[in-house]
């Protein structure tokens, strides 16, 4: 971190006198476990953020699904299956290295997240591939979590960012198309535009599971 800046905050005592403590109500509501609530939630989310620990620092990848894709296994322990995608598997790489995870889930038109935290591994356990099977396809591996962590998070982020009112989206009819965007980062030239875009589509429609 620099130490350019005569405004940083650099140690938890100047944090905190900064700001305001935590209720103690918010302090009681993170669990060990999975509350009623906690898997109620679980069951109307599509998608999930995970974030990851690599030797070089930290990692955010989304995953989705059904509503209820990421299975609770009891009370202590849930479960999220590996889909096609770019095969850098960084995800599934960093919990085999580090051995932990945060989540993030999200359900629309429900203004609060739940949060869940703990250790992690990477498993081929058929019993659990099969509590995870979507559009009549079996995963080929699955990361099972132990809940260490779980605890409702406030929505002033989705009021601020109106992300469930599609009358404040932005517009993005202008953005360049995702075979525009690796062509420019990545100086592909043996394909054109309108071929990696293709590509990119297809796996939209024909390779999700």
């Amino acid at each position: 971190m620099s130490d350019t800046d005569p405004y940083q905050i650099s140690t938890i005592e100047e944090l905190r006198a900064h700001y305001d403590a935590p209720s103690p109500l918010i302090l009681r509501s993170k669990l060990d476990f999975l509350h009623d609530h906690m898997l109620r939630y679980m069951r109307l989310a599509p998608i999930v953020c995970i974030a990851s620990e690599t030797e070089a620092g930290l990692d955010a990848s989304p995953r989705g699904g059904e509503p209820g894709f990421v299975k609770p296994l009891d009370r202590k322990t849930l479960a999220f299956a590996d889909w096609p995608g770019n095969n850098k598997m960084e995800t599934f790489s960093n919990v085999i290295e580090n051995g932990r995870i945060g989540m993030l889930f999200m359900a629309p038109r429900l203004d609060v997240f739940l949060r869940i935290n703990g250790p992690a591994i990477v498993t081929r356990d058929p019993a659990v591939l099969e509590r995870l099977v979507e559009q009549g396809k079996t995963p080929k591996a699955a990361v099972k979590v132990t809940v260490r962590e779980a605890y409702f998070h406030c929505g002033k982020a989705f009021r601020r960012s109106g992300l469930w009112k599609p009358e404040g989206w932005a517009d993005t009819s202008d953005f360049p198309s995702v075979g525009k965007v690796l062509s420019d980062m990545a100086k592909i030239t043996e394909l054109s535009v309108e071929q990696l875009d293709a590509f990119y589509n297809h796996g939209l429609e024909h390779e999700l599971y």
